[in-house]
């Protein structure tokens, strides 16, 4: 007998608005603007900030860069941000992409590499230290965000969008962590994320580089929802006017205080607009690559990218050895500094994750101990030299990269930078002292800081799949339960989510065999 709480489903609502009165009611905060529908450009031209009934609009706006961040975007974003969350006649962020190309190529890490060279690594420190700090407050915010993400979204995108309750992907969307191919690691509070995919996928992807796109976005835990990207404006307009008009004025006020209730609203109102996985659908990774990421980037199983790369060339088949010969051409120091990264970001805050990162960016950008950033950018990104062509990096072999260099450059500490001795160290130890993420005690309301995303608006994770089929899901079940049996409970559950079937079916044909009561009932297979 298959026990799960009846969960009613979610009533699909047209998209509709709210009243005049609510349009002329909302309060723009935006340089003085009062009317409802104000837009407010940046300085620096590259932001656009709107009123849109009780949403407030953030949109990137530096196509001719694909709306690759730079110290002035994020020094304009983190004080809006504030004044929004401040603010009472706002309920919820949305952030886009003016660009059809691009929600976001990354952080200008060749304006970075630049400065480095030209003598100025305290402008590419203090971008990194900007950018990480807009990417807490994200993080922690205390109104819903939804992040509409079109197009490319690497490194610094993925970080602007990742830490966001609601990530809506659509058919253009391309994610990517391409760090190790530029000496860098993977930063943006990413050492934090990645750990948490299903199946170790995360360590792949941050170690080889790899892309995701489209559908998979979402199966892999990136995207929330999916919703075709012409739909986008509809959503916008759906998000802004939020309306529970069966509903007396005290229920509705309930709802609004009440964060759990508002954030089911919100994800409720985006699924209306959402498109499910078609039934044919081909996920990138085949059943055997998964088990293959999983098994060779465990790091329960192994302790270095050394170890990794030997269980994929035992491995044999051409998936394990195409991997290998991927990391083969990485930076060593990047893939053993990234691999430290993510095992430490395993029982990290999102703060101390964060915080990490940005002394780790510090010391690379001052050139603290030995890296591969300024080498690696200028060839691979200013001088265009293709993946094909091997360039030589600091040290040319992972089994030459000294552990104390990781140990240092991951540690929280500053100490022993590899400078100039005297006034010259001294002030790059002081510089890197300075470093910190804000805890943003001016804002209101914002979420305490946490080691597990408070709200998982996305599919069912593979771990939640496993619970329930094994029993340990709290119901109290005595007995195995069906491949439909499965999918009915979790479609209950995600109130028919669009992309739960997938998923579900997607796990249970690579994680469970029939068991010893007929190859219909089901058992997890470890």
């Amino acid at each position: 007998m298959l026990l799960s709480r009846r969960i009613v489903p979610a009533s699909m609502r047209a998209s509709s608005r709210l009243s005049l009165f609510l349009r002329q009611m909302a309060t723009a905060e935006l340089s003085g603007a009062t009317a409802a529908g104000a837009t407010t450009t940046s300085t620096s031209g590259k932001v656009s900030f709107q009123v849109n009934g009780t949403a407030r609009i953030i949109s990137l706006n530096r196509p001719s860069k694909l709306n690759a961040l730079d110290t002035d975007m994020c020094s304009e974003m983190i004080p809006r941000l504030v004044e929004f969350n401040k603010s009472k006649s706002n309920n919820l962020i949305i952030l886009k992409s003016l660009s059809p190309r691009a929600f976001c190529a990354g952080g200008d890490v060749v304006q970075c590499a630049k400065d480095n060279l030209a003598g100025h690594s305290e402008k590419a420190t203090d971008f990194f230290d900007k950018e990480y700090n807009l990417d807490y407050l994200l993080a922690v915010y205390g109104k819903p965000i939804v992040s509409l993400v079109n197009g490319i979204a690497m490194g610094g995108g993925v970080g602007l969008s990742v830490h966001g309750p609601f990530r809506v992907v659509c058919e253009t969307t391309r994610i990517a962590m391409p760090e190790t191919r530029i000496g860098f690691f993977d930063d943006v509070g990413t050492s934090f994320w990645l750990p948490k995919l299903d199946g170790n996928l995360g360590f792949y992807l941050s170690l080889t580089g790899d892309d995701l796109r489209g559908f998979d976005t979402l199966l892999a835990g990136f995207g929330t929802h999916y919703v075709p990207s012409e739909r986008f404006d509809d959503l916008t307009e759906r998000l802004s006017y939020l309306e529970l008009e069966n509903l007396s004025a005290e229920r509705r006020r309930e709802i609004f205080s009440n964060p759990d209730e508002f954030y089911a609203l919100v994800s409720e109102a985006i699924e209306e607009f959402t498109e499910d996985v078609p039934e044919d659908h081909v996920y990138k990774f085949t059943k055997e690559q998964l088990n293959t990421i999983e098994k060779s980037f465990n790091p329960k199983t192994h302790k270095s990218v050394e170890q990794i790369i030997d269980d994929l060339l035992l491995d044999g088949s051409d998936f394990a050895l195409k991997t290998a010969k991927t990391l083969q051409s990485k930076s060593p120091i990047s893939l053993k500094l990234n691999w430290e990264l993510l095992v430490k970001g395993m029982n990290s805050t999102i703060h101390e994750a964060l915080s990490r990162e940005l002394k780790v960016a510090g010391k690379l950008m001052t050139a603290y101990k030995p890296n591969d950033f300024n080498i690696a950018i200028s060839a691979r990104l200013i001088e265009k030299i293709p993946d094909s062509e091997k360039i030589e990096y600091v040290i040319n072999d992972l089994a030459s990269v000294p552990a104390s260099l990781i140990d240092n450059l991951s540690s929280l500490d500053v100490f022993n930078p590899d400078v100039l001795e005297g006034e010259v160290a001294e002030d790059k130890v002081k510089s890197l002292e300075k470093l910190k993420i804000s805890q943003f005690e001016e804002c209101p309301n914002l979420i305490q800081n946490y080691q597990k995303y408070p709200y998982e608006m996305g599919l069912p994770s593979e771990k939640e799949i496993g619970k329930y089929v094994k029993g340990e899901d709290d119901s109290n079940r005595q007995f195995s339960v069906t491949t439909k049996e499965a999918i009915k409970y979790f479609q209950r559950r995600y109130k028919n989510k669009n992309g739960v079937t997938f998923k579900v079916k997607q796990v249970l044909d690579r994680k469970t065999k029939g068991s010893e009561y007929g190859k219909e009932y089901l058992d997890w297979v470890a």
